[in-house]
């Protein structure tokens, strides 16, 4: 069942139930419950966008979202992993030019056994736009068999765009196995060279190079044609 209003949205899958949601237009709030042993994909474009999302996941449920950011926003995503067994991944795509400014956090809690979670955030910036990711994974006493990995990577296209990333892991159990990272940087020269050697003109070797790096996290929506679309928008959005 979804519930839709200007300032919330409520999303709740029922037990053992399969679904996928596609959201183009995002109220100031998400709520999302996944039932027990339900699965739930979930694409979401963020356009000039401010929007809090949080997730529950009882035991063995699925969520697999997947974030286009474009412009100016401010996004969040909470999850609590609730239940024995509960997987959740979320991949982010973020965009920004211009003078936009865009800030996205993530916060994963893993509140019950055997639970999983995946974190992807790929970004760019060009202009003079400035983006920011904060992402943290908090693992309570005494859980058990927890497996938890964040990554982000970023690309800046101008001299005169910024991009901050704070990731971090808070692990208080023994039993787990979690991992984090970020980078940040520009296009890798000995690629643009080689790919000029074969007679391309630096600004379409640099659109190539983008749009590889930015689509590894859109590849992952199966349906086509939204992901075309949305592979276009943000090639457009960073004036590619």
């Amino acid at each position: 069942m979804t519930q839709n209003t200007e300032k919330r949205t409520v999303v709740d899958v029922a037990e053992r139930e399969t679904k996928t949601l596609v959201e183009t237009v995002l109220s100031a709030e998400t709520v999302v419950s996944v039932g027990k042993g339900a699965s739930l994909t979930h694409y979401r474009l963020a356009e000039d966008a401010e929007n809090a999302l949080t997730v529950r996941l009882d035991a063995g449920a699925s969520y697999t979202l997947i974030t286009l950011a474009l412009g100016t926003g401010k996004l969040r995503i909470a999850a609590d992993l609730a239940g024995e067994g509960a997987v959740c991944r979320s991949d982010v795509v973020y965009a920004a030019t211009d003078d936009e400014v865009l800030s996205l956090q993530t916060d994963f809690t893993h509140n019950a056994d055997k639970t999983v979670s995946r974190q992807l955030v790929k970004g760019a910036a060009n202009g003079r736009a400035k983006a920011s990711f904060e992402g943290r994974i908090l693992i309570p006493y005494d859980k058990k068999e927890i497996d938890g990995s964040q990554q982000h990577r970023a690309l800046l296209l101008s001299r005169d765009c910024e991009i901050a990333a704070v990731p971090r892991l808070e692990i208080y159990a023994d039993d787990v196995k979690c991992a984090h990272g970020s980078a940040v940087g520009s296009l890798n020269a000995e690629q643009l060279y080689y790919m000029r050697a074969r007679g391309l003109d630096e600004s379409e070797a640099r659109r190539l190079l983008t749009t590889a790096f930015l689509n590894e996290v859109l590849d992952g929506i199966r349906d086509e044609a939204l992901r075309s679309d949305w592979e276009a928008q943000t090639a457009e959005r960073i004036g590619l």
